[in-house]
């Protein structure tokens, strides 16, 4: 009985598809839509797996707690990673220049990043590496203003090279500033001057960011990605774009689901970090609670690191402190941060550098003076990290 009625189920099928010439045919099931992440899909590689493997390094440090103090640095060599640690920090934050470790295609020179890397390792200091500032060959004109496949093999190669070595990647700087995302690397006045280039589309930089997410962690899983950090500005226009409303953009084109920490740069402007300065209408530290709360907005729960924080002493376009001013600003910054805004599990303080002349922007920001002596930010800030570390 139960083979007849086989039999019977199978005729049936027959007479129907023998049936179904010219009746339309079902529509295809729905193409699952593409995540954020990929936006530009996925460039193919040109790097051969036999090359850029891995360098050997000592064993990564081992933190006795969580990052917490970092610091911005220009170039990590000894004298300045011997400072970090002497007034307390515990991270490092790097530039690697996709420019020159990447000068021609196909080409990768590591002297410089691989001594970075073993002077943080020697200092016991966790390294941090913001990667952008594209060369000349791989720079194009487009809403994506650089070879997105070439910017792929590089933090590729990078990941690969240094797995395990690096505490995280932040994927390119201020991309709401048309300076930052269309002329990375050059002069931070000469662009604000100019202008020219374009501010990104936050689905583009999204789509670039899941690129990046993406290669990374199929070099190193457990490192962190962390997203540029905005520039603040109340500006829109075309040399920039507000980073509340470039951050909601973000969000709203799927973000959150190739990030693991929100970076943001978090300004004083002159003002003491207890300022009541109208967020909406000014620029002052309080710009970290709108960035917190847009990220509950959107339902993203994520962590901040706080990538630059600084007051500059340099008397020039920016608003200027007394060096004095500058130690008790950075100081209190550090305690209302802590206080009042607990997502922000890491604060950069900008900047350690010394050999710039008075007059160069990124001096006026250091701890340090030209002739690498310090300031009294350095000596405030080594008092209360050595109590906070405790």
């Amino acid at each position: 009985m139960r083979r007849g009625w086989r039999w019977l189920l199978l005729c049936t099928l027959l007479l129907a598809l023998s049936g179904s010439e010219g009746r339309t045919r079902p529509l295809p099931l729905p193409t699952p839509t593409l995540s954020a992440c990929d936006r530009f899909g996925h460039p193919p590689s040109t790097l051969a797996d036999a090359t850029h493997q891995p360098a050997t390094f000592s064993t990564p440090i081992t933190a006795k707690r969580p990052m917490y103090h970092a610091v911005h640095t220009l170039f990590l060599d000894d004298l300045t990673a011997g400072h970090a640690t002497a007034i307390g920090f515990d991270t490092a934050v790097q530039v690697f220049p996709w420019r020159d470790l990447n000068p021609t295609p196909g080409l990768y020179t590591w002297e410089a990043s691989d001594y970075m890397v073993r002077v943080a390792q020697e200092a016991g200091l966790h390294l941090v590496v913001r990667l952008d500032m594209p060369p000349e060959w791989a720079r194009q004109a487009g809403a994506v203003p650089f070879d997105l496949a070439a910017y792929a093999d590089f933090v590729t190669a990078v990941a690969r090279r240094y797995r395990g070595a690096i505490a995280a990647y932040v994927i390119w700087n201020e991309p709401n500033l048309a300076a930052e995302w269309s002329r990375s690397g050059g002069d931070l006045e000469d662009h604000w001057r100019r202008f020219d280039g374009q501010v990104a589309d936050p689905a583009d930089y999204v789509g670039v960011l899941g690129v990046a997410y993406q290669r990374i962690k199929a070099q190193d899983p457990a490192v962190l990605v962390v997203t540029a950090g905005l520039a603040p500005t109340n500006e829109n226009s075309p040399r920039a774009r507000d980073d509340r409303d470039f951050l909601r953009g973000m969000l709203a084109a799927g973000a959150a689901d190739c990030f693991d920490v929100l970076g943001v740069h978090a300004y004083g402007f002159g003002q003491h970090p207890e300022a009541a300065t109208a967020v909406q209408t000014g620029l002052s530290l309080a710009r970290i609670g709108e960035w917190q709360a847009i990220l509950a907005e959107y339902g993203v729960d994520r962590p901040l690191w706080v990538k630059e924080l600084g007051y500059t002493i340099g008397q020039g376009d920016q608003p200027w402190v007394t060096p004095e001013q500058q130690a008790a600003y950075l100081s209190a910054a550090l305690d209302r941060i802590g206080r009042d805004w607990p997502s922000v599990e890491l604060v950069t303080v900008w900047n350690l550098v010394y050999g710039r002349v008075p007059e160069d922007e990124m001096s006026g920001y250091s701890l340090l003076n030209p002739d690498g002596s310090p300031r009294p930010a350095y000596e405030r800030l080594r008092q209360q990290l050595s109590t906070t570390n405790k």
